[in-house]
Formats: C-alpha cells, sequence, structure tokens
C-alpha cells in the first residue's frame, strides 16, 4: 500500500486499534500461560508490562485524551472524503511555485476556496517542514474549515486550520507497530484560526498544539518549520480561491490499475472500491503551470457574496 494521507488514516486506525487489541490480549495470555500460575503477582506484573509497551509508555489519561482526538479526526475527515465536490488538494506541485511576495498584512475575509466545507490541503514531503529527519516526521498537510460570517451586509470568510503530520510507515506497520506509536503519530497537529478580523500574520499568532494555548509553550519543532507551514498553505490557499487555478482530477500513486481507469470514466462503483482501499479522488494543483505571478489580497469589491447554497 502506498503513502495515505491523513484523512484516509483515520478510517484505518479503529480497526488498527482492534487488531493490536486482539493481539495484545494473546501475548497477555501466552505471557501467563508460560508464568507459574502460583504467582499471581508475576502473572498481574506480565500483563502491566505487555500493556505498557503496547501504549508506547503513555499513561492512561494521554492514551484517552489522543483517543478522543482522534475521533474528532474521523468527524471532519468523514465528510471530506465523502464529498460530492472533491475536496482533497494535492499542493505538492504547486509549492515551487509560489510566488515569495509579502502576504502578512493581507485579509482572507473575501477568500473563497474550491471544494466542500472542509478541504484538506496536502503538502507531501517538503524538506522545509521537516520536524525531526530521523523519524521522518515533517508537517504532510492541513484541514481547512471555511466559516461564513457576516460583515456588515456581506457574508466574510473566517478560516479553521489544523496542520496535521505524517506517518509514512502507516501503510505497513499500523496493524503490528504498538497502538500508542500510531495514535501519537496521527493525532498531534497544530491549529490556527484567521478570524475575518485579522490579517495572515495576526493569524500565526493564535497557534495552538493539539488545540491546547499551553502545550504551546513546548514546541515540537523550531518556530521557522511553523511559520513555513502556515505561509505555504496560507499561500496556497489564496491560489486555490482564484478563478481558473490549475486544477487536475487524479488519484495517489499505488491505485489498481483497472478501478483508476475505470472511476477516471466516471465509474462509482471503482470510485467507492478505490476509496475504501485508501485512494480518494484528489485534485492535483499547479503540474500544468509555471511559477506563479505574485499573489494579490483576495477582494470581491464591496458586491455581497453568498459562499454557499
Amino acid at each position: 500500500m502506498e503513502y495515505l494521507p491523513h484523512p484516509v488514516r483515520t478510517i484505518f486506525i479503529s480497526a488498527a486499534g482492534y487488531e493490536r487489541s486482539a493481539q495484545t490480549k494473546a501475548a497477555i495470555e501466552k505471557n501467563i500461560q508460560l508464568s507459574d500460575p502460583k504467582l499471581a503477582r508475576q502473572r498481574s506484573t506480565m500483563a502491566r508490562w505487555v500493556q505498557t509497551a503496547e501504549m508506547s509508555g503513555a499513561t492512561d489519561e494521554q492514551i484517552a485524551d489522543m483517543q478522543g482526538r482522534i475521533r474528532v479526526f474521523e468527524m471532519i475527515a468523514e465528510p471530506v472524503l465523502h464529498s460530492d465536490e472533491c475536496s482533497i488538494f494535492d499542493v505538492s506541485a504547486l509549492l515551487p511555485k509560489l510566488p515569495k511576495n509579502d502576504i502578512s498584512a493581507f485579509s482572507l475575509r473575501n477568500l473563497v476556496l474550491p471544494g466542500d466545507e472542509t478541504i484538506y490541503v496536502h503538502f507531501g514531503r517538503q524538506e522545509a517542514l521537516i520536524v525531526d529527519h530521523d523519524q521522518d516526521l515533517y508537517f504532510e498537510g492541513a484541514y481547512v474549515t471555511q466559516v461564513d460570517d457576516e460583515f456588515g451586509d456581506d457574508e466574510v470568510s473566517t478560516f479553521r486550520i489544523a496542520l496535521v503530520f505524517s506517518d509514512p510507515e502507516f501503510g505497513a506497520l499500523a496493524f503490528d507497530r504498538p497502538i500508542g506509536q500510531t495514535l501519537k503519530r496521527n493525532t498531534d497537529f497544530v491549529r490556527f484560526e484567521i478570524k475575518h478580523t485579522n490579517s495572515v500574520q495576526q493569524g500565526f499568532a493564535r497557534m495552538a498544539q493539539n488545540g491546547l494555548s499551553e502545550e504551546s509553550q513546548i514546541l515540537t519543532a523550531p518556530l521557522k518549520v511553523y511559520r513555513a507551514a502556515y505561509d505555504l498553505l496560507v499561500r496556497s490557499m489564496i491560489y486555490l480561491g482564484q478563478e481558473g487555478c490549475d486544477l487536475e482530477m487524479g488519484y495517489f500513486d499505488g491505485a489498481p490499475e483497472r478501478q483508476l481507469r475505470n472511476a477516471l470514466n466516471g465509474d462509482e462503483n471503482a470510485e467507492q472500491y478505490l476509496l475504501e482501499n485508501g485512494f480518494p479522488a484528489v485534485q492535483f494543483a499547479g503540474r500544468s503551470i509555471g511559477p506563479v505571478p505574485d499573489l494579490a489580497e483576495p477582494d470581491w469589491g464591496s458586491e455581497p457574496v453568498s459562499f454557499r447554497i
């Protein structure tokens, strides 16, 4: 199985959890059978040791917190994966083509993104977004939710963002490694909110790791990595909101060829098969263009705009 983007991983984590739970119980039972039945304390210690290893040293409270977060991600990812409008955007080809002009003072209140209310923007593996080389940990992408607010007689946009991390070994190891590792890798996130009253620069100041401001005092990565991820995401959002932006429908590498051909020809059964096997439809941005000209602040003028029906 090829690399699975974060929204797809969320639908497999519960299954991985059930499988790992069964494996853990089997391991505990095996160790108990090998122990002296007269030594109850020894048997209890073995059970705790196996369970602790499965949770990668995390406390019960930490595991409960991570499980709660994955349930939230499942609720976010579900409409992204099953939206009538393709809502996963791969910007890996676009990122090196984006301009570097100053956007810090821009307001995004007039920005309207394609896709559903929440979209997933996939960065791919970018050197500037690597958090830990040894663990191949990097910012993989972001969920972006557009919230419509009223501003006078107009509707304007506020954006809620959750940057998420990579898990390159999920497809190969999710059912064979401790569930604690899988939960940690897939539930950590960094939250931002760009309110319609704030500039892009002010939005960065609202950073919160795992939704908690106090956790943001201990940064997982150098501050420049957070800034780079936020900057590339916002630039991608501005580009995606432009009329006529370069988008190409397709699927990630590794999709079965027969189902891929059928899906691209509109076969809904093939589309469903691909989704269930970890290959959702994706809109690839920036594959067929050269360098992007300087980005302009999104502006719909003074005319009121209705974003959604």
